[in-house]
């Protein structure tokens, strides 16, 4: 799959001269395919810069849309299949992230 802007959203923002952000994105696609430098093609556009923390939760089928989606049983539809912090590395002359390759979340349910 591709990058969806509309996954991407700002979770909080520091004040400061150099401050920093903290986003989260969802997405179907493999951890290695989000942090390929280019996926995030926008990010300079929303504001991202160096040091940013990105949270990037990975799901089976196809990322929730509702919060009815997001209060259904563990197993039941869009499984949320592995979660990894990133950060951001830099912005490219094109706008885009250059991101971790990740810290993986591990995600059991026992």
């Amino acid at each position: 799959m591709a990058y969806t802007p509309a996954s991407l959203g700002m979770l909080s923002q520091s004040a400061g001269p150099l401050g920093m952000s903290v986003w989260y994105y969802d997405t179907v696609d493999t951890n290695a395919t989000v942090y390929a430098i280019g996926y995030i093609s926008d990010a300079l556009k929303r504001g991202m810069q160096k040091g940013d923390v990105v949270y990037v939760r990975i799901w089976t089928t196809a990322v929730p849309t509702t919060s009815a989606e997001m209060r259904t049983a563990a197993a039941t539809a869009n499984i949320l299949t592995a979660q990894y912090i990133h950060l951001v590395l830099g912005i490219s002359t094109a706008g885009a992230a250059d991101l971790t390759n990740g810290l993986a979340i591990t995600i059991t349910n026992s």
